[in-house]
């Protein structure tokens, strides 16, 4: 092994991964990373709204969402400073903008692609890199999605939060029409 001056430093904290099994085809479930009628309808964390969603899912192809975010939501509340507006902390919602380019499309089986937020005047902030996998399970899908490297562990633990409530929404979404 290494020394740590020749390895680098450790940034595993600042990588996020989590694992869900969906009841659908991988297929299916790879559509709804890539199809703006699929995001628009699951993004993002309880209580957010798209406002707009555009995908284009080919290698070099960009993505963009933009949303309404409710302030109080807990992944919120610091990140955004307060606008230089007197009133806008009176404002009980912000507008969120996203978006990223595809470096891999691989379907059913993988999707890479850039993660940006953007400030007010469409400026990108900190990057990251989202990488998920798609293995069928009978049937079953189970999704592997990976994000690095965050600035620090508490943004990272905001996106633990952001993503464990879109992909329950997504999971409501993939449920059949009863």
């Amino acid at each position: 092994m290494l020394p740590e001056d020749k390895a680098g430093p450790d940034l595993s904290d600042r990588t996020l991964v989590i694992t869900r099994t969906f009841d659908a085809p991988r297929e299916l479930v790879f559509d709804t990373f890539t199809d703006p009628r699929h995001l628009a309808r699951w993004w993002g964390p309880k209580g957010c709204a798209i406002v707009s969603c555009e995908a284009t899912p080919v290698v070099g192809g960009t993505w963009r969402i933009t949303m309404r975010t409710p302030r109080v939501l807990p992944q919120f509340v610091n990140r955004f400073p307060s606008s230089t507006e007197p009133a806008a902390h009176d404002i009980p919602w912000i507008i969120e903008k996203q978006r990223g380019v595809y470096r891999e499309v691989e379907r059913p089986d993988r999707l890479v692609f850039s993660y940006i937020f953007e400030d007010d005047a469409g400026h990108p902030l900190h990057q990251t890199v989202v990488t998920i996998t798609f293995t069928d399970e009978g049937g079953q899908t189970r999704l592997t999605l990976r994000q690095s490297i965050f600035e620090n562990v508490s943004v990272r633990d905001d996106h633990v939060r952001g993503w464990t409530q879109a992909l329950d929404r997504l999971g409501e979404h993939l449920m059949p029409a009863s």
